[in-house]
């Protein structure tokens, strides 16, 4: 089973230009994709609904899209009629296989006057397998300060624990005074296996990241597969000024049950697609 994770920098490559067909090809050979920085109709990007031109370049795959970053696009066409549009910004997961359910859960945000920050996300699939179900999450913390990371990485940590025990979309009884809440199906699982993926904005060596694996007893893929590599950069920092992170911040990590699973762990140094380089594992068949 081939891993992906991937902040896609809404298709914009280090060479300007936007181009989700090319960010797509990337993604070759993944069973499961973790896409952080998706939009929708943002103007710099073209106006496109990106989740559903990925999805159309990506027919053989299963996708779920969640975004904290939602704001009016509102227009109105010609006739005067209202045309409902969300201005979005979040993460998105493609699985060859059927994604069961779902979850979109917003992140702490920090206020800092003097620069811009948002809302970010983290998006929860739980993934049927055939063999086994999975939960996967595509994660992507704020950029800006350790003290929002630690909070983010907090929040997540007790959303992490206790989902299995909330169990999935539904469960019990589906039925409430005669009417089918199940819709004549089985309740969905919420696994204890899980893989977190994503654009962490930290380091190894930060803080932030020795807390996100005391809270969650999550393994680092690279620290069991590739140890030599465990601190090699993942984003091209000559893009810009405003934000200035070193080493690996991007990261596959899974639960414990899994870490004997972990065949393989590689960075893709070459590509131009984004100003994040793609990054995957290789979990044994079971």
């Amino acid at each position: 089973m081939r891993i992906v994770s991937y902040n896609i920098q809404y298709g914009r490559g280090m060479d300007d230009r936007y181009d989700l067909a090319r960010t797509c090809a990337q993604l070759h050979g993944a069973d499961i994709a973790c896409l952080q920085e998706v939009e929708q109709f943002w103007q710099r990007s073209g106006n496109v609904d990106q989740p559903a031109e990925i999805a159309r370049l990506m027919p053989d795959y299963f996708s779920v899209y969640g975004s904290s970053f939602d704001v009016d696009a509102s227009l109105r066409d010609s006739q005067g009629r209202v045309v409902n549009r969300r201005r979005r910004h979040g993460n998105l997961i493609l699985s060859r296989w059927p994604i069961l359910s779902t979850r979109t859960f917003n992140l702490p945000k920090q206020h800092y006057p003097e620069k811009f920050n948002m809302h970010m996300t983290c998006v929860e699939a739980v993934v049927s397998t055939g063999s086994r179900d999975l939960r996967v999450y595509s994660y992507h913390a704020g950029y800006l300060e350790s003290p929002e990371r630690q909070a983010q990485v907090a929040d997540f940590a007790e959303i992490f624990a206790r989902a299995p025990g909330e169990g999935g979309a539904w469960s019990g009884k589906a039925d409430i005074d005669g009417f089918d809440w199940g819709h004549g199906e089985t309740p969905p699982p919420m696994p204890a296996s899980a893989i977190v993926c994503g654009d962490f904005n930290s380091n190894p060596q930060t803080s932030e990241f020795a807390l996100l694996l005391e809270l969650t007893g999550l393994v680092d893929c690279w620290a069991v597969a590739a140890p030599e590599e465990v601190n090699a950069p993942t984003w091209k920092s000559e893009r810009g000024e405003d934000v200035r992170m070193l080493g690996k911040i991007d990261h596959i990590l899974v639960t414990p049950d899994l870490a004997g699973a972990i065949a393989g762990a590689e960075i893709d140094h070459d590509t131009e697609a984004s100003d994040h380089k793609p990054i995957a594992i290789t979990l044994d068949p079971d």
